[in-house]
């Protein structure tokens, strides 16, 4: 702490912080905002205002697609390994995070739509449920660095292959060595393979395909170890019995009788196993209890029960010991991330090949020979992808080994295979989560902010898969010299004029040949909905007078005694802001122009920008003429055509009421996308179980 408050330099603007200060300041503020503010007010100020940690953040372009800056950074980090005389080899992987289905209106347009940053613009658009990243990890360093994101609701296995392509070709560019990729194994990313060219069949198997911008190279397919390993203990508990080549049988309830004795005794025989391990359906997604079900520890207490305490229940255990131990060997070779480590968590070299070869031969020879309960090999069952996943997993590792440690020149000394593990994306997922204290389900605009932040220097901790904490550094994003993105920018009010036939209006930059007073309004407002613009006006009022500096602009939003809008008088016990008749109208008309363009466009609401000056510039057509603000006749003559205060007053009142509107109906549009909602409901339901 001396040394932060050592780094306070003098007040006042151009003030420097040291990239310690600069780290922890980010760090804090994306933990709580609440302790930052905290923090800042004890230690008299010595941190940066949250101004300044936004300036900083305003540098990096967070929109969904490819991240600019991020490809920047790579080539920067290219550009330093070369200068150590270093190849810089990386592994791609990608996976998909849950999102909360929610519509809000934000920097001028509704946020929450699917979005894969390619500008296209379609009121059709679902909302988005899931954001897919895109993660480079080094193999022969320790960084890594997300190079995209997307927002989706599903995306077929093509349209994934064709992302992975277009990622692979600009990491290309950047010098990079793509070696491996790496996914989990539902259906869309067999798809996906099959579409990149790898063949995952078998009988056939080729688990890489040729790098789209460099046909003599090769990039491997890995099915991440962790959740093949979920899914292997899915399968064996489910199953009960499977059997192995050689007709031994691998009984699941060896596993339940070791619990069973473990509870009668009240200790463990050297094992982790548990209730939650046996009640495995309720947290399917924890790994640490897979791997612990699917672990040498176990198999060594169910075979010292059979050979060396004589208990009948677990007689003819043998074959149960053997799947054990295989798929725990498998899994740690395919996890080993101390370059000392020992047996089967060492690293793979040319010192140790023969051993962890050994280990390969076996585990293809075991997998292909594994049967369910009826007698159906589980590489061809419904059931195939955890076996199928380790199949091509062991063989990608042993020909990325070949490529990059095997050969008499190779660039690294020893392959530490968690570098190919999906944990890297999963951690940064928690980073994610960890924004502003926890939140395990983001919307689209929370995940891009906190997107945003984890790209910059921080020392935020994660917890993952398989390991408490992450030590990967995300690599440092340089800030962007340019201010062009990679994503098109959204349709501009051009586009939205034209799409919805608005009015052309030199003023705005929304132009068209049509504009609403071009069309019948045929919208009419009931006395109910008078009454409630009438309410929302006085609100409205408020929000235009801080946009307004003209001090006689400001008095004319308010309206005298006689002119009070009934409801208003009603509702108001001496506190509410009494509107004007001429804005109560310009709010009507705005509510009219709302209308107009939710009727157009079928009920969708458009997910473009422009949509606030489009409905100002109907607003001030449609009221041309109209003797809006009588007090100020006068003075709208002490002004310049082109600053006339009356229309910039009208707009501005449509602005404002406009907004309020659209912020309105995207809260309306995620109640109709979430749903029934349960979330308050059972988290009540949690904390009456004490659990």
């Amino acid at each position: 702490m001396q040394r932060m408050l050592n780094c306070k330099t003098s007040r006042g603007k151009g003030r420097a912080y040291c990239d310690e200060l600069q780290a922890f300041a980010m760090t804090l503020q994306f933990y709580s905002a609440k302790a930052y503010d905290f923090v800042r007010e004890t230690f008299d100020l010595a941190l940066p205002h949250p101004r300044s940690l936004r300036t900083w953040y305003s540098h990096i372009n967070g929109e969904p697609g490819f991240t600019k800056c991020a490809f920047d950074a790579i080539s920067a980090q290219v550009l330093t390994d070369t200068a150590n005389g270093r190849a810089t080899i990386c592994s791609l992987m990608l996976d998909e995070m849950a999102i909360r289905k929610h519509i809000e209106y934000t920097n001028g347009q509704f946020h929450g739509y699917v979005d894969i940053g390619n500008g296209q613009i379609d009121d059709s658009t679902p909302v988005a449920k899931d954001a897919l990243v895109i993660m480079v990890v080094a193999v022969n360093t320790s960084w890594k660095v997300p190079v995209g994101y997307f927002l989706v609701d599903g995306m077929s296995g093509v349209e994934r292959a064709n992302l992975v392509n277009e990622a692979l070709q600009r990491l290309h560019t950047t010098g990079a060595t793509i070696i491996s990729l790496t996914c989990d194994g539902p259906a869309c990313h067999f798809a996906m393979m099959r579409a990149l060219g790898a063949d995952l069949t078998v009988a056939t198997m080729q688990p890489f395909f040729e790098h789209p911008a460099d046909n003599t190279k090769r990039v491997h397919v890995l099915l991440d170890a962790c959740h093949m390993l979920k899914l292997v203990r899915n399968t064996f508990a489910d199953q009960r019995v499977l059997m192995d080549a050689d007709g031994n049988v691998i009984n699941w309830g060896y596993v339940v009788s070791l619990d069973d004795l473990q509870r009668k005794e009240g200790l463990r025989l050297g094992t982790k196993v548990r209730k939650a391990h046996m009640e495995w359906q309720k947290q399917k997604m924890k790994v640490n209890l897979a791997a612990q079900v699917i672990s040498s520890s176990v198999a060594d207490a169910i075979a010292y029960c059979d050979s060396g305490l004589h208990l009948p229940e677990f007689a003819g255990c043998e074959g149960t010991v053997r799947f054990l131990r295989m798929f725990d060997q498998i899994f740690d070779l395919l996890n080993s991330r101390n370059p000392l480590g020992k047996g089967s968590k060492a690293p793979m070299s040319r010192a140790n090949a023969e051993r962890w070869a050994q280990t390969v031969n076996d585990a293809e020879s075991y997998i292909v020979g594994l049967k369910d309960n009826k007698g159906v090999l589980l590489t061809q069952g419904k059931r195939k992808t955890a076996f199928v996943g380790f199949l091509v997993c062991v063989r990608s590792a042993r020909n990325i080994f070949g490529e990059l440690v095997g050969r008499p020149d190779a660039p690294m000394r020893y392959l530490l295979t968690y570098k190919l593990s999906q944990d890297h994306i999963e951690l940064f997922f928690s980073a994610v989560r960890a924004r502003g204290g926890f939140n395990n389900n983001p919307t689209s605009m929370q995940f891009q902010a906190a997107y945003k932040r984890l790209l910059m220097r921080h020392s935020i901790k994660a917890t993952g898969n398989c390991i408490t904490r992450d030590e990967t550094r995300i690599l440092d994003i340089l800030r962007d010299s340019s201010s062009e993105t990679d994503a098109v920018v959204s349709c501009s009010a051009v586009n939205l004029a034209r799409r919805y036939d608005m009015l052309d209006m030199p003023a705005c930059a929304a132009v068209a040949e049509h504009s609403y007073s071009d069309m019948p309004h045929v919208v009419h407002h009931s006395e109910y909905k008078e009454a409630a613009v009438a309410y929302i006006a006085g609100y409205v009022v408020n929000m235009a007078k801080k946009r307004v500096g003209c001090e006689r602009c400001q008095e004319a939003l308010v309206a005298e005694n006689a002119e009070r809008h009934n409801f208003v008088v009603f509702k108001s016990r001496g506190g509410l802001q009494q509107p004007s008749p001429s804005v109560v109208a310009i709010c009507l008309e705005a509510e009219k122009s709302v209308q107009f363009m939710l009727r157009s466009s079928g009920g969708v609401l458009p997910q473009c920008a422009g949509i606030l000056p489009a409905i100002a510039s109907a607003v001030l057509a449609n009221t041309l003429g109209k003797p809006l603000f009588p007090t100020l006749d006068i003075h709208m003559f002490d002004t310049s055509v082109e600053d006339n205060h009356v229309h910039t007053l009208v707009k501005t009142v449509a602005e404002c009421f406009a907004r309020v509107r659209l912020h309105h109906l995207g809260k309306c549009e995620t109640e109709k996308a979430v749903g029934t909602n349960v979330r308050k409901k059972l988290t009540k339901l949690i904390l009456f179980k004490h659990q």
